[in-house]
């Protein structure tokens, strides 16, 4: 069976856009009103403790920071995502409450206690900075995918900063839109090191699979805080059809698989004569009882075998009456792929070359295995046809000594005409 090339990996790119729900927009207006309250909160105690100059020197310089941040930022996504924690919301909390019972009292252990979780804020937002600065991501995808066949999808992590290690890093992937439930933690990656692990998943479906990006978060250091940032790491995975154990197959199947001889040596299975041995050929073919009762090396020759061909065509065409749009008319097309994908690789295994046609299209599948994976490409992107023609599917004509097989879904025997050697329908 010839494998499929690995897909070069992706490498660290431009930051993936966020998309943005009504939700999350909810959230991000809480999240800036929360903000700004707590600049008030600090503006407040500043004049309360220094002057009122001291407060508009911190006035100004958050909105110099916020209109610096605005300018950098226009034409692009928002660089990171910020959400608290039920210990980061319980923390703000304790906060504000201080700060307000601080103002009120004037209490100078409550001023203390104040500016010890501010730091803590402070802190956590300046570490978990640190920690997603300089990150290299890529993935990579198997070289070859089944459906409902689990595999390992592999994540590298590259920390590119020259001196500064990075903590309790989460990758998640996100494919078809969606996050995947399954991530992968680095606890901590070393300065100008790499590592890598993988995760497990598997589709269900044959078809074409798009990745989107990946999200890096952290909760390093306090776990008050979740900062994400999102990498830009598009890809496409093409899913084979599922491969079904081919288990009894019917009589007029299993003649297909005895052997077929033609009265003349070659590399066969099937003794033809004895020859004197010649200088060259293979000497594990020497026959040695009759060599030593004629005092000479005696080869062994062996019939040729015939050429084993089978053709099976899919009914890929698609009643009238039935939905292209319909999950269970497309479950019954996708059951035909995999029907058909299973008897091509079952024969090309016994030695057979396999042609596999359509309304429109072939491939071929020989017994070496050349031509598996155009084979089984183009099985994981076959789609329904409109069955405008009312004529009936017939073999092709020509290819002398193949057999033929048809594989048809529900209420596709119809369809058929004569000269198959076997008609396999789902559900009979």
């Amino acid at each position: 069976m010839i494998r499929l090339p690995s897909s070069p990996p992706v490498p660290h790119a431009r930051r993936w856009p966020i998309e943005r729900s009504a939700g999350r927009r909810w959230a991000g207006r809480i999240r800036q009103g929360l903000a700004g309250l707590f600049h008030v909160v600090v503006a407040l105690l500043l004049a309360v403790a220094w002057s009122p100059w001291a407060t508009a020197l911190y006035a100004g310089l958050v909105l110099g920071i916020r209109i610096w941040r605005r300018r950098r930022s226009e034409g692009r996504p928002p660089p990171r995502a910020l959400r608290f924690t039920r210990e980061g919301r319980y923390l703000i909390g304790i906060t504000l409450g201080v700060g307000f019972a601080a103002i009120n009292t004037g209490n100078n252990l409550l001023y203390l206690f104040l500016g010890m979780l501010l730091s803590m804020i402070i802190v956590s937002g300046v570490l978990s900075e640190q920690t997603l600065r300089q990150l290299e991501v890529i993935r990579e995808l198997p070289p070859q995918v089944f459906a409902r066949r689990p595999f390992l999808t592999g994540i590298v992590l590259g920390n590119r900063k020259r001196r500064l290690p990075s903590f309790s890093v989460q990758v998640e992937d996100v494919i078809q839109g969606r996050p995947q439930s399954k991530k992968c933690y680095f606890l901590k990656v070393p300065a100008q090191a790499r590592q890598s692990t993988s995760y497990r998943t598997e589709f269900e479906r044959r078809g074409l699979y798009r990745y989107h990006g990946l999200k890096v978060d952290t909760r390093f250091p306090f776990a008050f805080f979740v900062k994400s940032r999102r990498y830009e790491a598009p890809a496409e995975l093409v899913v084979f059809p599922a491969i079904q154990p081919v288990g009894h197959l019917p009589l007029e199947a299993r003649a297909l698989l005895g052997e077929i001889t033609r009265p003349r040596h070659g590399a066969g299975r099937d003794f033809h004569s004895l020859r004197d041995y010649r200088v060259g050929d293979d000497a594990r073919d020497i026959h040695w009882k009759r060599s030593a009762r004629e005092n000479r090396l005696m080869l062994r020759e062996f019939e040729i075998e015939g050429g084993r061909r089978v053709e099976l065509l899919l009914n890929d065409r698609m009643p009238a009456d039935y939905d292209v749009e319909d999950e269970a008319h497309r479950l019954d097309f996708d059951q035909c792929v995999e029907l058909i994908a299973s008897l091509a690789l079952h024969l090309a295994e016994r030695g057979f070359s396999v042609t596999v046609r359509t309304s429109e299209e072939s491939r071929t599948l020989s017994a070496d295995g050349r031509g598996f994976e155009r084979l089984m490409r183009w099985l994981a992107l076959l789609e329904w046809r409109r069955a405008d023609d009312p004529t009936l599917l017939r073999p092709p004509k020509g290819g002398r000594g193949a057999h033929r097989l048809l594989v048809t879904h529900r209420r596709g025997r119809a369809l058929a005409g004569a000269g198959f050697t076997h008609v396999f329908e789902l559900g009979s």
